[in-house]
C-alpha cells in the first residue's frame, strides 16, 4: 500500500480515554476490546461485536462511507479494513485523520494488524501477548482440514492459516485464499477433518455436524474419506471470534483440542 493512501499511525498518547476511535472492521474493534480500549470506540460498524449499551455511534459503513457522518464522531483514529476502497483512505487522510488501514490478506496478517493496533493506541506489550498466540508453532506435523464459511473455503494463503498453524492444522487445499465450495475440490483435498462456520449472533464452540456428516456420507465421491469414515465432520457458530482479529485467540482452546481429539 503506497504511502499516500494513509497516514500510518504508530504512537498515540498512552493515556486511556483521550482517543477517539472509529472502527470500520469487526475485527479490528473486537482488537481493541481485547486490547481493553472498548471505551475508546466512539463509532463502528452495526456488525461489530459491542456490547447493546456502549455509546459508540453504529454509522461506519465501508461500503457507503460519509465523511461528514465520520467526522460528526470527531475521531483522532480511523481504523479500515484491508479490503477498502483506498481512495477512502486517502479521503480520511486528507481531512487530517489519522488513518490505519489493515494489513492485506495474508497468513501473517492478524498478528501483524493486532501489533498495529497495538501500537496505534499505545498497548504495545497487551498486542504482542495476543499475537504471540497466534505465532506460535507446536511441535510436530500439521495436520490438513477443511474450513468452509459462506460457501467458499480457507486455503493457506487467508488469514486463518497463521491461527491455525499455531493450533497444528493446515489448509487441506494447495494454494489460494478462498476458493468456492465444490465436493469435487474437497474430495482431492482429502483433508482429516471437516469445518463448517455458520454465522450466529453468539460465538460457540466446536461440535460434531451430524447433518452435514450424513449428507456427506450419501456422496460416492465423498462417503470414503477418512473425515467421513471416522465422523470428523464438525461446525461452530461464529459473531465476531472468526473474524480476522484478535478473537481468533479465543478459538485456539478448541482447534487445539479438536486436533487431540482427531488423534493421529
Amino acid at each position: 500500500m503506497r504511502a499516500w493512501l494513509l497516514w500510518c499511525v504508530t504512537c498515540l498518547s498512552s493515556v486511556a480515554g483521550e482517543r477517539r476511535i472509529a472502527s470500520y472492521s469487526p475485527g479490528a474493534t473486537q482488537t481493541l476490546l481485547d486490547l481493553g480500549g472498548g471505551a475508546e470506540i466512539v463509532m463502528a460498524t452495526r456488525w461489530c461485536p459491542l456490547p447493546d449499551d456502549h455509546p459508540a455511534a453504529r454509522s461506519a459503513d465501508i461500503f457507503l462511507p460519509d465523511l461528514e457522518r465520520l467526522l460528526l464522531a470527531k475521531p483522532d483514529l480511523v481504523i479500515i479494513p484491508r479490503m477498502a476502497n483506498p481512495l477512502w483512505a486517502e479521503k480520511c487522510a486528507g481531512a487530517g485523520l489519522r488513518t490505519l488501514v489493515l494489513h492485506r490478506e495474508s497468513a501473517d496478517s492478524v498478528s501483524e494488524d493486532i501489533r498495529r493496533i497495538g501500537e496505534a493506541t499505545g498497548r504495545i506489550d497487551q498486542a504482542r501477548l495476543i499475537s504471540d498466540v497466534l505465532t506460535k508453532r507446536p511441535s510436530g506435523e500439521l495436520r490438513p482440514i477443511l474450513i468452509v464459511w459462506d460457501g467458499v473455503m480457507a486455503g493457506p494463503g487467508c488469514y486463518l492459516a497463521g491461527p491455525l498453524a499455531a493450533a497444528g492444522w493446515k489448509s487441506a487445499l494447495p494454494q489460494g485464499t478462498w476458493l468456492k465450495f465444490d465436493w469435487e475440490l474437497l474430495a482431492n483435498a482429502k483433508p482429516e477433518a471437516v469445518l463448517w462456520i455458520q454465522n450466529g449472533p453468539k460465538d460457540g464452540p466446536i461440535g460434531l455436524y451430524a447433518e452435514k456428516a450424513a449428507e456427506m456420507k450419501g456422496l460416492p465421491s465423498i462417503r470414503s474419506l477418512p473425515c467421513v469414515v471416522k465422523e470428523r465432520v464438525y461446525q461452530t457458530y461464529n459473531r465476531s471470534n472468526w473474524l480476522p482479529g484478535s478473537g481468533l485467540n479465543k478459538v485456539q482452546a478448541d482447534l487445539r483440542r479438536l486436533r487431540e481429539q482427531t488423534g493421529p
